[in-house]
């Protein structure tokens, strides 16, 4: 049987000793051998204190004097004790990782304590290189998420004035026209392309002129209601999504937006004048859709540059 329990010893994924209470070594199994390179005939008899230098802490001390004398067990957790039992010289110890476990033992009227120890070095490894590639994930999920509003902001804005592009226009304006039809508002669209903007490009280069275009971009948001909406379609062509309270307001906006536009430029020490062709449709009374309305706000634009440029008109229907 002795022989029997002697295997069964030195079978176990653990180390296992067995002290008395003189902290001297009963019990030595093969596991503790092969890691700390001391066999069994080394140790026996000898003080658990020479051969685990590591159980002179006070904290170690008392767990195993409780063991012995109050018959109390104790856990240790490698979380906050890491090794208890140092590897073979040559072997960093901060590496390994062990769990604890001390328990008492009685034989014939004797008190002894058991010591498990448990290696937990693969599982902490394992477990720090898990947390690692969750924060690893977290971080690259963060920088995703980033990347994903970047593109969406400049998918739907202009890149050279920030301001709202064609299809965030067109989603706003289908938003705006299905909540006016909810509450019986009033909206209007106003088409503004910049008169002689061309010859800007020409005469002072693409640079001066998308210092302009930032300029045309700045006093149009300046001007227009916080409500409202001014975006870029390209080129020298702006639009805007206007809430009104009746269709007079439209063109009170448009005269704010000629008088904005009414003194020079100076850009790179160059005084640049340009007008404004507006050209303006009314929700519902000239549409109730978006491509409705965009297309008369156009067709009125192009009226006003076709009749001398600088200034605004409202839609007016052929057979009006």
């Amino acid at each position: 049987m002795d022989n029997l329990i002697s295997q069964a010893l030195n079978k176990a994924h653990m180390g296992i000793m067995i002290v008395d209470r003189h902290l001297k070594i009963v019990v030595w199994n093969a596991w503790l051998e092969r890691f700390t390179g001391k066999n069994v005939e080394e140790v026996v008899g000898l003080n658990l204190l020479e051969i685990c230098p590591r159980f002179k802490s006070n904290m170690y001390l008392n767990i195993l004097q409780n063991a012995l004398y109050h018959g109390q067990s104790r856990f240790c957790s490698s979380a906050l004790h890491k090794a208890f039992i140092l590897p073979n010289e040559g072997e960093d110890e901060q590496l390994f990782r062990q769990n604890m476990h001390v328990e008492p033992l009685y034989h014939e009227d004797r008190s002894y304590a058991l010591i498990q120890i448990t290696d937990m070095t693969n599982t902490n490894t394992r477990v720090y290189k898990l947390k690692n590639l969750i924060k690893e994930l977290e971080t690259e999920y963060a920088k995703i998420k980033i990347s994903e509003k970047i593109s969406k902001h400049l998918s739907l804005h202009d890149p050279l004035t920030g301001l709202p592009n064609r299809l965030a226009y067109n989603d706003r304006l289908a938003w705006a026209i299905s909540n006016a039809k909810r509450n019986h508002n009033k909206l209007a669209v106003m088409f503004v392309d910049a008169d002689g903007f061309k010859q800007v490009n020409d005469t002072y280069g693409h640079h001066v002129g998308d210092q302009v275009l930032l300029e045309m971009a700045k006093r149009l948001s300046e001007t227009i209601p916080s409500a409202d909406t001014v975006a870029r379609l390209g080129g020298d062509e702006f639009i805007i999504l206007s809430h009104l309270k009746d269709d007079h307001d439209a063109e009170v906006i448009a005269k704010r937006l000629e008088a904005a536009f009414s003194t020079h430029f100076k850009i790179a020490g160059n005084y640049i004048n340009l007008s404004m062709s507006i050209g303006i449709s009314l929700f519902p009374k000239h549409g109730q859709e978006p491509s409705e309305l965009l297309r008369h706000a156009d067709g009125a634009m192009y009226k006003i540059k076709k009749n001398g440029k600088n200034g605004y008109g409202i839609y007016e229907p052929e057979n009006a």
